[in-house]
């Protein structure tokens, strides 16, 4: 007990020392100062779509993919320093002002483009978050944004339809249930036939449009050939803006419609792999699920690509990456040993569905619509099932088109490694510890 009591006194001397050294350090925690700066809001083409991202005076560089529409523009906003993700951080929603000029884009010291802002929008065919989106500019985008205005016009129409036809659903089906009853009461046999037959059919609810496109702003959409550049703002009296200077760098793919993939695991379905190079491996072991989608992807520098994406983001100038396009429709996965086809896989959509009990955890298992009315699938996917009776030798992936032939670098290699004899990997990492144990040991007795 006077041990218990002595460790909780000195456990509480403890506490107030930390509160006293700790207090000062903590009255000197401030908010990061916001200063005004002008800063290029981007909506660039990504290779699959456009996405957007500023870039603050701390960047001297914009990076664009070359020969693609890119809309930017100038704006005054608030910034600040977060050191918590070592980035600037802007708050447009306290400041938002518009620079008004002209665009110059300069060739060495010569300019070669002078650009006014035009009206321009993006029409995501497949909706806003899906990735996908085209960038129109002029009269043709404020005509795909009033496609989409009627679109939603019709939806709410057809919507408000549905509302009462659900009204006067439920009323017949009172009816009907009524009726039934009745009938019952009186001692009529109602077949299950019968019924089915006199039961109103509900209404189907409409379907909102699956597109999205915002309404036009405007912005200047530079669209250049590969090479280095400059850009900068001038005012009407001839005047440069001041910090609207910035170097511009397009470039291009090197290597373009390679075949990656993306491989989510049945046991752990929210951490996908990725598999883009045809001289990768994939490793699995015992039973095992895995889902396949495949991608044509293009090989952009990495340097310049993560500050595409992010201008605040680090890379390497001598690395490469795959960058996934668009995914690859109307194939099969072919797994195969040798030349024999083990198996032949269509593609299916899926749910995620969660385990409730002791043992928390989830199940996969195909979508159906008539079942899962309401819900939509996780995700599609070709279903691998790797079972325990497989040999333990290399297996193979490929993508079979609907006329017969293979698609072009799709073939991965699959080894299957065995688990029985795993624990002879833990001693053998013991032993290293084993030896340095017994050295220290001997050197102990030596000083001794």
């Amino acid at each position: 007990m006077k041990i218990a009591k002595f460790k909780l006194v000195m456990f509480s001397v403890t506490l107030i020392i930390g509160w006293v050294f700790c207090l000062p350090a903590l009255g000197q925690v401030q908010t990061p100062a916001l200063e005004e700066e002008l800063v290029y809001r981007l909506n660039v083409f990504n290779g699959r779509g456009y996405g957007g991202e500023f870039t603050p005076q701390s960047e001297d560089t914009i990076y664009l993919i070359a020969d693609k529409n890119n809309a930017i523009s100038a704006r005054i906003t608030l910034v600040c320093f977060w050191p918590i993700t070592g980035k600037y951080q802007a708050s447009f929603g306290t400041l938002n002002e518009e620079v008004e000029g002209v665009l110059e884009i300069l060739k060495g010291e010569k300019v070669i483009e002078t650009l006014e802002k035009e009206d321009n929008c993006l029409y995501h065919p497949e909706g806003y978050w899906a990735g996908v989106s085209v960038l129109y500019r002029g009269e043709e985008a404020w005509a795909y944004h009033e496609k989409y205005k009627k679109a939603i016009a019709e939806y709410y129409m057809k919507r408000s339809e549905y509302q009462q036809a659900q009204i006067e659903y439920r009323k017949k089906y009172n009816e009907f249930s009524k009726e039934i009853k009745k009938r019952k009461e009186a001692g009529e046999e109602i077949t299950e036939e019968e019924a089915q037959q006199m039961m109103p059919k509900p209404p189907s609810p409409p379907r909102s449009p699956g597109f999205f496109v915002p309404p036009p702003g405007k912005d200047y959409i530079i669209n250049l050939p590969p090479g280095n550049y400059k850009i900068r703002l001038r005012v009407e009296n001839g005047a440069i803006i001041q910090d609207s200077e910035k170097n511009l760098v397009l470039f291009t793919y090197r290597r373009e419609g390679g075949t990656g993939y993306t491989i989510i695991p049945g046991n752990r379905w929210t951490k996908r792999e990725s598999c883009d190079d045809s001289s990768w491996i994939i490793y699995a072991a015992g039973k095992n699920t895995l889902y396949f989608n495949p991608f044509i992807q293009d090989e952009y520098n990495e340097l310049y690509y993560n500050k595409l994406e992010e201008p605040q983001n680090t890379g390497r100038e001598e690395k490469w990456k795959w960058v996934r396009t668009e995914p690859i429709k109307n194939v099969t996965l072919l797994f195969s040993k040798g030349k024999e086809i083990l198996q032949k896989i269509v593609i299916a959509p899926y749910c995620v569905k969660q385990i409730y009990g002791p043992e928390l955890g989830y199940e996969i298992v195909e979508w159906d619509p008539k079942e899962m009315p309401g819900r939509l699938p996780a995700f599609g996917g070709y279903k691998l099932e790797l079972a325990f009776t497989l040999p333990k030798t290399n297996y193979e992936v490929n993508l079979q088109e609907k006329e017969g032939g293979l698609f072009p670098g799709g073939r991965r290699e699959v080894r299957l490694v065995r688990k029985e004899r795993a624990k002879s990997l833990y001693i053998l990492s013991i032993f290293p510890l084993a030896v340095g144990l017994v050295v220290f040991v001997g050197r102990r007795r030596k000083m001794k």
